[in-house]
């Protein structure tokens, strides 16, 4: 029972956490930590990531419908005549930049996998990319505020290489994918709408390519899995109800998101990230953090 309410409050840290700029990886391990219940486990965070996936697909299902139209339209267009350029829809850009945008995060991910599983889990270098890229966020915020401009229809397959680079960061807990993602897309400048629809249709991928990699290690978990001292291990029951949680929470967090940001800046998620990095620096320094 212990740890079915375990896997509940982690399932809602997962929903909150996912698509605001505050690093749901770095909150999964800290958060625990904090409470003296050890470590989830990479494959754990991974597979509830898949109900916060859900959602992204729940929410935007009209915006991903009309972009599969839009390509199936583009498709069966008929060929143009000799000596004239083809068109290409937007969608189809779209697409080509959601699928070019996370090929730098797989690669990323297959090279440095133990890595990132393991040293790259401890609370210093945690907090330090909490405060870090916190203020990134920041100043590439206001210094782009007036240059961003382009709609998500201005889209082209560079704009998908830029953020999809700047995604692949955010292997390294404490980052946060939703963080980097506007970093990378305030800078190609685009403007604050398309620059969150983007980040959440990038995600897509990357959360489902994830959790489906990590899927097998809850199913039939391997004697060599790279796990930390004091790992919790959940039940696939467990998971299954994180995962849940995870969806429900997760859609909530993504209107309430949406509209938060549309009229205000990311100061109160940089301010949360850079409190909550002291807050572990302290404790870690003080020996009171594993």
């Amino acid at each position: 029972m212990e740890l079915f309410i375990k896997a509940i409050v982690l399932g809602i840290i997962q929903g909150l956490t996912e698509f605001l700029p505050v690093s749901s990886s770095a909150h999964l391990d800290l958060i625990p930590r904090m409470l003296g219940w050890g470590d989830a486990g990479v494959a754990f965070t991974a597979v509830i990531q898949l109900g916060t996936l859900l959602a992204v697909f729940v929410y935007f299902r009209k915006r991903i419908g009309q972009t599969l139209a839009g390509i199936w339209k583009a498709l069966k267009q008929a060929p143009p005549p000799p000596g004239e350029p083809r068109t290409t829809s937007w969608e189809v850009q779209l697409l080509l930049a959601v699928c070019i945008g996370t090929i730098p995060l797989a690669l990323l991910a297959l090279a440095l996998k133990k890595y990132i599983e393991t040293t790259l889990r401890e609370p210093v270098p945690v907090a330090s990319m909490l405060i870090l890229m916190g203020l990134a966020l920041w100043l590439v915020e206001k210094g782009t505020e007036k240059l961003r401009e382009r709609p998500l229809t201005d889209i082209t397959w560079r704009d998908g290489l830029a953020v999809g680079l700047m995604q692949a960061l955010a292997l390294v807990p404490g980052v946060s994918r939703s963080g980097s993602t506007l970093i990378g897309a305030f800078l190609r400048k685009f403007d604050r709408d398309a620059a969150l629809e983007f980040s959440f249709l990038l995600s897509l991928p990357a959360v489902l390519l994830s959790g489906l990699f990590e899927l097998k290690e809850v199913i039939k978990p391997k004697a060599t899995e790279v796990t930390l001292p004091g790992t919790m291990h959940f039940s696939m029951m467990e998971t299954l109800v994180a995962t849940i949680v995870a969806f429900v929470v997760g859609y909530a967090s993504i209107a309430w998101m949406l509209k938060y940001l549309a009229k205000h800046s990311t100061l109160f998620f940089v301010i949360w990230r850079v409190v909550l990095g002291v807050v572990v620096l302290t404790m870690h320094g003080m020996g009171k953090l594993p």
